[in-house]
């Protein structure tokens, strides 16, 4: 088998609750069937929603803040590395056509039921899932190369005004097609992972520094103070001011 199952837990986990960082000695597979939150992996701040999923590798620090009540499961798993030695971290996006949402509600069953050879069912199940990851989420290496380009032209520029036609238009791909391949790779459509790096900004300067709300709109990339204070309070489920008072006082009061 390609893989083997080391823990199931199937949970809803209520609005504003939160996991700090925690790792495991084995990969983990974090399904949000709903809600919406945050969680970091490494250094890398990402924004989950309704049937997005977070490939976690072994001993990587990372966390969970829901800003929705949140139906979750969590799947641990080891990988045959004579088969796959690695997969790739970060957050993908479930498709409708997908079969890894059935796959993981048939392996909790099995987990809650007990049955004969359960344990083999389990494995057999969590290799058809990571086979189904990899038939949605791995590309032609020539589009590889051009969407790693446009994500760095993104890190690099996500301050200034862009739009998904020019992002397309630089790795010469129609608008459609680029929207589509971008999110299959990165588990976000172009224009929510440029507003994703503005946000993540955004909070970085609201927790360490004094900068007026409208000098942070527009040091990252908001149209205008009523634009950032929507988008904030959508992602992040607070206010700009409310998010400074609430959680950035204290490191300011530490720094100082």
């Amino acid at each position: 088998m390609l893989a083997e199952t080391n823990f199931i837990f199937h949970a809803l986990r209520p609005i504003n609750s939160y996991i700090s960082f925690h790792q495991h000695n084995c990969y983990e597979l974090v399904y949000y069937q709903s809600g919406k939150g945050l969680t970091r992996l490494g250094e890398v701040d990402y924004h989950y929603e309704a049937n997005s999923y977070m490939i976690i590798p072994p001993d990587w620090l990372h966390d969970e803040r829901r800003t929705e009540d949140t139906n979750v499961i969590f799947v641990g798993f080891s990988l045959n590395e004579r088969t796959f030695p690695y997969l790739q971290e970060g957050i993908f996006q479930d498709e409708s056509s997908s079969r890894i949402l059935p796959l993981l509600l048939q392996m909790t069953t099995e987990m809650r039921d007990k049955q004969a050879y359960y344990t083999s069912k389990l494995n057999l199940l969590m290799s058809e899932i990571i086979v189904e990851h990899l038939r949605s989420h791995t590309i032609n290496p020539v589009n590889d190369n051009n969407l790693l380009y446009i994500r760095k032209f993104i890190d690099e520029n996500y301050s200034q005004k862009m739009t998904v036609e020019e992002m397309a238009d630089i790795v010469g791909y129609s608008y459609h097609h680029f929207r589509h391949l971008f999110k299959n790779y990165f588990g976000v459509s172009p224009m929510q992972y440029v507003i994703n790096k503005r946000l993540d900004k955004a909070r970085r300067l609201l927790r360490y520094t004094e900068l007026p709300i409208s000098t942070i709109t527009l040091e990252c990339g908001f149209s205008n103070i009523a634009q950032f204070c929507t988008m904030f309070k959508r992602e992040i489920g607070e206010t700009p001011k409310g998010y400074r008072n609430s959680t950035n006082g204290n490191t300011l009061n530490r720094l100082n």
